[in-house]
């Protein structure tokens, strides 16, 4: 395949239990340089396709045992990459919304012209292939994101691994708080990269021993905001940006950069506040040692309703409390960092 053409010498398979429409879809699509393996029901379909994995099937609905629906979502959860073309002679409008819901790309009515079929396996598979090359480039870039974050990281050894702790903090009070699982992976993504507008700020303040001057706190201050300014090229992380522009405003409106109070601050970004400010007490600082668990529980209890939101604290003094005295309720350890995935 080159770029994102079809090559169409891929292997499809065609489903249906007239066998006479299975071998003439198999000899137009053969004759056009596709190869093809047919199946005369959806039980028969779905044995073949965990042998085979084809990048496209083109099934019937209405076939003895396993049928085209339920043959479309055993496809999608096991191969979401794999278009399904739903062809069939017993159309309904229910049943169309339905497969394009499960995830057909397509919905064909018999009697058709056999062109159509040409047409839609060809836009079926361009439109797969862009889609992974799409996937592709998002990696690609989260990955440049990633060694900008661990290149960060690494300038100060008391900050490494900073980004994965504070996810993973995040995680378990999102997951306390039960917010749903598209929203906890935005939420992670934006907990890994929530510093990266750091990079443009000189060890001399980044790794300062002592107390910043004025001056040094104002540029600590603008970091959100060059985060944002390195995140905003990348459609894919639109969701990440108000989170990461936000996670150092206050309940009480007394934070930067928007001076933003209460709910008016994105939630993830009031999870990530308590995360971020957990892992700061808890690890060790030129300035001081780390404390523990207990003490930094204390001090975020401390500032609820002024830094913090009080709901989220208490969720988090919950996930600490469960783990018993003495325990840590984030075992993060120093194991690798979990891949960065859109």
């Amino acid at each position: 395949m080159k770029g994102c053409e079809v090559d169409n010498r891929v292997e499809l398979l065609v489903v249906d239990d007239e066998r006479s429409i299975a071998e003439s879809l198999q000899s137009f699509l053969e004759g056009i340089g596709y190869r093809v393996v047919t199946a005369g029901d959806g039980g028969e379909a779905l044995r073949i396709f965990r042998e085979r994995r084809m990048p496209l099937v083109l099934s019937d609905i209405n076939m003895p045992g396993l049928s085209g629906h339920e043959l479309l979502r055993e496809i999608k959860t096991e191969a979401p990459d794999t278009e399904v073309i739903i062809v069939t002679g017993f159309a309904t409008i229910d049943g169309a919304v339905q497969a394009i819901k499960d995830g057909a790309s397509d919905y064909l009515i018999k009697p058709f012209r056999i062109g159509t079929i040409q047409t839609t396996v060809e836009k079926a598979l361009q439109h797969r292939a862009l889609r992974i090359e799409n996937r592709r480039l998002q990696e690609n870039s989260l990955n440049v994101l990633r060694t900008m974050v661990n290149v960060l990281e690494q300038r100060d050894s008391y900050t490494a691994g900073h980004s994965r702790r504070v996810t993973d903090v995040a995680l378990a009070i999102a997951a306390r708080a039960g917010i749903p699982g598209e929203e906890r992976k935005t939420l992670r993504l934006a907990g890994l990269i929530h510093d990266v507008g750091k990079i443009g700020i000189e060890d001399t303040i980044l790794r300062k021993p002592g107390r910043l001057t004025a001056e040094e706190y104002s540029v600590i201050r603008t970091h959100p905001e060059r985060g944002v300014q390195i995140i905003e090229p990348l459609d894919f992380l639109r969701g990440t940006l108000p989170i990461v522009r936000h996670h150092h405003e206050c309940f009480d409106g007394r934070g930067y950069p928007a001076g933003l109070g209460g709910e008016e601050i994105p939630l993830g970004s009031r999870i990530i506040a308590i995360a971020d400010t957990y892992d700061a007490i808890t690890s060790s600082r030129a300035y001081r040692a780390a404390r523990g668990a207990g003490e930094a529980l204390a001090e975020i209890e401390r500032c609820a309703r002024t830094q913090f939101d009080p709901d989220l604290v208490a969720l988090f003094a919950e996930i600490c409390r469960a783990a018993g005295p003495g325990s840590d309720p984030f075992p993060c350890g120093g194991g690798p960092a979990a891949p960065l995935t859109p």
